[in-house]
Order: structure tokens, then C-alpha cells, then sequence
């Protein structure tokens, strides 16, 4: 029987500076599901505009995992 984990991972983008979209929370989510035997099946991605005063784009990622 396959089961179905979601995770979801939001990355935020500094309004000002070069921290923009900072992978390393993506990879080290993707790699621990893939360690314990889950294969990432489906991705999708929402931006959302920051708001206050120095808020920049969240990018949420949204991970389907499955395994047998």
C-alpha cells in the first residue's frame, strides 16, 4: 500500500540584501524525506508579496512524498 506524506517548506526573500530564496531549507527537507525511502512526487510553488515595513516574498513550497 503507498503511503502520502506533505510538507511544506516557505522560503522568504529579504526585501533589501542577497538572501533572496535561500535553498538550503529546500535541499535538507528534500534530502531527509529521500534518506528514509520517500521519492518526492509532486511540487508546486505559490509567491506571496510580503507585507510591513522590510517584508519581502515568501515562496511556499508545497511536497507531495510517497512511498510503498
Amino acid at each position: 500500500m503507498m503511503q502520502y506524506k506533505t510538507e511544506q517548506v516557505v522560503l522568504k526573500e529579504k526585501f533589501i540584501g542577497h538572501d533572496a530564496k535561500n535553498l538550503v531549507l529546500l535541499d535538507s527537507t528534500l534530502n531527509k524525506y529521500a534518506a528514509s525511502g520517500w521519492t518526492l512526487c509532486t511540487m508546486t510553488t505559490t509567491v506571496a508579496g510580503g507585507t510591513g515595513l522590510g517584508g519581502g516574498d515568501r515562496t511556499v513550497f508545497t511536497l507531495i512524498f510517497q512511498k510503498d
